[in-house]
């Protein structure tokens, strides 16, 4: 048996908030720049708190980090347009009449969407085939393909 004597007790401190910040602060729009931090007395504040989000220049003066934040937020841009294109293709394939009029393009009408008849379907111009019953196209890059495949 091995006597020891009892080790001495360290208390052990923890800072939970090692650098004091305040939140009010930062929730200020502006609080980085002088002229923002007035206020807005007009819509130009709006616009230089824009314009000073996209200051890449003011916020460092690296080069490599500038390249970096343009790419991002082009890349970032792209992505919504991409995005946005692709809903739009979906639900222009999923709500027309597409199918039926590649199927047979001569006697089918294209259609921009579907129209429900609470609207008054009868009124707008029926069906334009292939039993589908929306807004028919009559100008535009399917409307051209159709007079193309119909002369």
């Amino acid at each position: 048996m091995i006597i020891r004597s009892p080790e001495p007790e360290v208390p052990i401190l923890v800072d939970r908030d090692p650098v004091k910040t305040s939140f009010e602060e930062w929730a200020r729009p502006g609080h980085f720049s002088r002229t923002i931090a007035k206020g807005p007395d007009t819509t130009t504040w709006i616009w230089n708190l824009h314009a000073d989000a996209h200051d890449f220049d003011s916020h460092t003066s690296d080069l490599e980090e500038i390249s970096r934040k343009v790419f991002s937020a082009h890349f970032g841009q792209l992505s919504i347009i991409f995005l946005w294109l692709s809903g739009m293709y979906f639900h222009g394939a999923r709500f027309s009449n597409y199918e039926a009029w590649l199927s047979d393009p001569t006697h089918i009408g294209p259609s921009a969407q579907v129209v429900w008849p609470i609207v008054g379907q009868e009124i707008l111009n029926g069906d334009v085939g292939g039993g589908f019953r929306g807004i028919q196209i009559t100008s535009g890059f399917f409307s051209d393909l159709a007079s193309i495949w119909n002369n």
